[in-house]
This record gives C-alpha cells, structure tokens and sequence, in this order.
C-alpha cells in the first residue's frame, strides 16, 4: 500500500478536505455544502474512493487557527461569518492555516510550528510516507516539506530530539494549485532544485493561484509534470482525473509495470500558453484576486 500525507488550503482543514461529499444526494448534500461554503469539486472524497485500497491518504490539519482578522480579504464577510459560526459548535470545521503571511509575504508566521507539527507526525507513524499532495497553501507546505526531507541540514528544527532525520524523502509531490514558499528564511532551501519528482496540477481559469505564481515552483523542481484542468481554484475530479491521480500514484508502488512519465494524461491535456490564462487582477496590496472578489493577501 502507497501512504500519501495530504494538506489542506488556507481557511480549510483536514476534515473539510476528505468530507465525502459526492457521497451525499439531494437537500442533505445542499445543506452540507451550504453549511461548509463548500464546492464540492475542490475535495478530495472521490479521489479517495478512485484509488481504493492500494492507497491511504492521511488528512492533516494546520496547526494555525484563524480568526476572523486572517480572513478579512480573502473571504467574504457572510462565509466568514458562517465560517466562524460553524466552528463554535462543529470544532472539526474550525478554518486553518499552516502559517499567516505578512503583506509582502516575505515572512510566514507560524511556519515553524507547522514544520515542528509535521516532523512530531512523521516521527510517531509507524509507516513512512511514500508522497506528499497539497492544494494552494498546502501545496506550497508540500514543497517546502519535501525540500525539506531532501536537505534537512539547512533546516536543523526539523531533526528529532536526538539529531536524528525522522523521516527520507518521499519518492512524489504533487501539487495542485502550488506556488513557492516566499519565506526569506526557507531560501536556502530553494538555491538548489527539489530531486523528489513533482507533479503540479494548474487550472487554466484559476485566479486566485495564478499561472505565473505557480511557475514560480515549477522552476525550482529539476523533475516536474504538468498538468491543466480547464477549471479555476480547486483540485479537479472529473473521471479522467479520478483515473489519472490513482494511476499516477499507484506507478510508485514496488509492484509497478508503468512509470510515472507513462501515466496517461486526463484531458484536456493541452497546456495552455501562460498568456492564454488570463491577465490577473491586483489588488491595492499587490495581491491577486477573482473578479468581484477579495484580494488573497495571505497565500
């Protein structure tokens, strides 16, 4: 069996993540969706089920509970209201983060805490992970974990108490709407190119993460994959791409008789040209952000 540790997006958690919501019909899956403020394509529950018994997912949550101040500007007033709302009574939907960025993002508060969380994980488990997945700010998380995994001597926290590496690195990343750590304390980390293979899911309408954000990974992987969803700021699920993630992560497994380069691509499979994905809109702070919407100052 394949072990793949999964990380949550900015205001999201573990739960909220690997909710079954396709599992759901009718009014009650309405009023799931409604309570949550959730899309249901952004989740992870159909994906889940695709890859079957050959792969476990570990859902993780961030250790940084936001309040209402972290998400002024990148959720609307009412979700954020709902959101916080839902909290009081549902603990498990408590939005999360795994660092608070300051405005020019240069500086991710928390981030140490997040690491130190990841490294407590990996040091109990009994079984080693055999990949890493993130969506937006959990694939940035990704990232810098596997960098991490790869030169634990330029982040020496990360060792156990006895200077020991809890933990190899992992043989995949997958990151879908990903885009580099900016931290200027995790540079170091970046000099030289990530070895792990990388597979970086884009969506071609995705204005929120946006093609040149997420180019800004792609650069700093020496192995990567791409591959463009026709859709905006979520992890696509659409059958093809069902069969593709299962496939894909399967090609890891001992028992293999295909490569990961040999995985058949969903369609469509073109990848459009960075021009073709839209001009972004910026904010007054610098920051992108969806027409009619908030500004994501804290990605």
């Amino acid at each position: 069996m394949l072990r793949v540790l999964v990380l949550h997006g900015y205001t999201q958690n573990a739960e909220i993540l690997r909710k079954k919501v396709f599992w759901l019909s009718g009014m009650r899956r309405k009023e799931f969706i409604s309570k949550y403020r959730l899309n249901p394509f952004h989740k992870l529950a159909a994906i889940r089920k695709a890859c079957g018994k050959d792969v476990e997912l570990t859902f993780v949550d961030g250790p940084i509970i936001l309040a209402q101040a972290d998400m002024e500007g990148f959720q609307s007033a009412n979700t954020i209201s709902s959101l916080l709302e839902n909290a009081q009574t549902s603990p498990e939907s408590t939005p999360r983060a795994w660092w608070r960025a300051n405005a020019d993002r240069t500086l991710y508060e928390g981030i140490e805490t997040s690491v130190r969380s990841i490294r407590e994980l990996m040091t109990r488990s009994e079984h080693r992970f055999d990949g890493i997945m993130g969506f937006s700010q959990g694939a940035s998380m990704a990232a810098l974990l596997c960098a991490i995994l790869e030169k634990p001597h330029l982040y020496p926290s990360f060792l156990t108490d006895t200077n020991e590496i809890p933990h190899p690195p992992v043989s995949f990343g997958i990151f879908v709407a990903g885009f580099k750590p900016l931290d200027v304390n995790l540079s170091a980390l970046f000099q030289e190119p990530l070895t792990t293979p990388t597979l970086h899911v884009l969506g071609s309408n995705d204005l929120i993460v946006m093609r040149q954000r997420s180019q800004t990974l792609i650069d700093v992987c020496s192995n990567p994959r791409i591959e463009v969803h026709d859709g905006g700021h979520f992890v696509p699920s659409k059958a093809s791409w069902r069969t593709f993630f299962r496939d894909y992560i399967t090609s890891y497994s001992e028992n293999s008789t295909i490569s990961p380069s040999a995985v058949i691509s969903p369609t469509p499979s073109v990848t459009p040209a960075p021009s073709e994905l839209g001009t972004p809109m910026i904010s007054r702070d610098g920051s992108p952000k969806p027409p009619d919407g908030p500004a994501v100052s804290q990605l």
